[in-house]
């Protein structure tokens, strides 16, 4: 490695640190239970929320801009100088509070519904309370989980685990979506040398991409186990164990259901061993759909998450924009026709992308935008197998990756007009030293060996 990715690396480490440092003053902070509170310095800077919020754009500036350098010497990295960078740009976040998102409590507060015998899929976390409860936010208070038995099984076995300790739940649930970042890092490579693409940028694109590492790391979301194993399930199917695949396919979407998109990947990769494909993907997710003892009220608790309207979604904007000018009812047809097209679009991709799993990221990029809710997150399902299938990834997919990064307050709570100046300065601030500070060129003959 040379002495500009040097820099990148350092950069994008810095980044991270500015960003955890927001996070343990301005993260989605539970209201009890935080170990961090009374640490110096944190719990001076909790009483400036805008500074801290300040902080954490600058970092996120600062990792996007040595995410953008270093695309340009991928040629000369390794596979493992890129998993290197990965984990030294992810450590600072690890151990910090959620960020922007406060979706872990209510992750918490389903397996404690779980774990207590009352049905996630019916109520919602007000109808149990309890420490759990009394950290999500009002908007969920009432609302089922949208989330498949595997995951709520998963959930109330951490809450099983941990007991009352929220932080300790924070953690756990952690781990779990660092193990599914984990098997997108050793899965990627894999399968873009087997479908032509370089290995070195699809972990630059798929594994190092801000997205993954504010949202997937800092966030913790559960798409980081489902995105995990339906890439271990591609993976398999292109090592000629496409029975595997179908299996570990069927366990991701019995996480989030989106996932069950890549059982067609599968059947284009084994044409010839449909049967055991199907009997596969059938076996697992009947299996663990028994063994949860959950029932099937997940499949009518997935509409719960389109309550949120986040300007993210083109069919929910035209929708409530149609209905501002005087249309009668127009959200429920846009949002229908909206998602027609989104299958149409996905079926066009599936057959005219040049391999599967390109197919399977633009399929999952039509359904997504324009679908009734999207969050930044959301486009990760699409990213990663993007990053494996695509020799090329194209520049809206960079750039909405570096915009939707700074879309989110460290909060994970709606902004106010204070917070987002903060965060207006942050960036700026960011930018204006990547500006000062333009990439290194160093001739390949003058870098040193590593």
């Amino acid at each position: 490695m040379g002495r500009p990715d040097l820099l990148n690396r350092t950069l994008g480490f810095a980044g991270s640190v500015a960003i955890a440092l927001g996070g343990l003053a301005a993260g989605a902070l539970p209201e009890r239970g935080d170990p961090f509170a009374h640490w110096p310095v944190i719990r001076e800077l909790r009483h400036f929320p805008l500074v801290a919020i300040a902080a954490a754009y600058l970092g996120i500036a600062l990792l996007c801009g040595a995410w953008l350098r270093l695309r340009r010497t991928l040629d000369e990295h390794t596979p493992a100088d890129l998993v290197r960078t990965l984990l030294c740009w992810a450590a600072p976040l690890v151990l910090v509070p959620p960020m922007f998102s406060q979706d872990v409590y209510s992750y918490l507060a389903q397996g404690a519904m779980v774990h207590e015998g009352f049905d996630a899929y019916r109520s919602g976390p007000s109808a149990m309370g309890g420490p759990f409860a009394a950290e999500v936010p009002a908007i969920w208070q009432n609302t089922p989980a949208p989330y498949g038995p595997l995951f709520l099984r998963a959930a109330a076995a951490v809450v099983n685990l941990t007991g009352e300790h929220v932080m300790l739940g924070v953690w756990a649930f952690r781990l779990i979506a660092l193990a599914g970042v984990a098997l997108v890092v050793l899965c990627l490579p894999g399968i873009a040398a087997r479908v032509g693409v370089a290995p070195q940028r699809a972990l630059w694109f798929g594994a190092l991409n801000p997205l993954l590492l504010l949202h997937l790391v800092a966030g913790m979301h559960n798409d980081a186990l489902m995105v995990g194993l339906m890439t271990a399930g591609i993976y398999a199917a292109l090592r000629r164990h496409p029975a595997l695949g179908a299996a570990l396919i069927s366990a991701a979407a019995l996480i989030k259901a989106p996932a069950a998109l890549a059982l067609l990947t599968v059947l284009v990769l084994a044409p010839r061993a449909w049967p055991r494909i199907g009997a596969a993907a059938a076996a697992s997710a009947a299996g663990l759909q028994l063994a949860s003892g959950l029932g099937l009220g997940w499949v009518g608790a997935m509409r719960t998450p389109t309550s949120v309207r986040n300007g993210l979604s083109f069919s929910t904007d035209l929708g409530l924009l149609l209905g501002a000018v005087g249309w009668p009812e127009p959200m429920q047809i846009i949002r229908t026709v909206a998602a027609v097209a989104g299958c149409l679009l996905a079926g066009w991709a599936l057959l005219r992308a040049p391999n599967p799993v390109a197919g399977l990221g633009l399929a999952l990029s039509s359904i997504i935008l324009l679908g009734p809710v999207v969050h930044p997150w959301y486009l990760l399902w699409a990213f990663v197998p993007l990053a494996a299938g695509l020799r090329r990834v194209p520049q809206a997919a960079v750039w909405g990756s570096v915009g939707l990064a700074l879309f989110l307050l460290p909060t994970g709570a709606p902004g106010f007009p204070e917070a987002v100046v903060a965060a207006v300065v942050g960036t700026v601030a960011g930018l204006l030293y990547l500006r000062m500070r333009p990439p290194v060129a160093v001739p390949l003959a003058a870098v040193p060996a590593a």
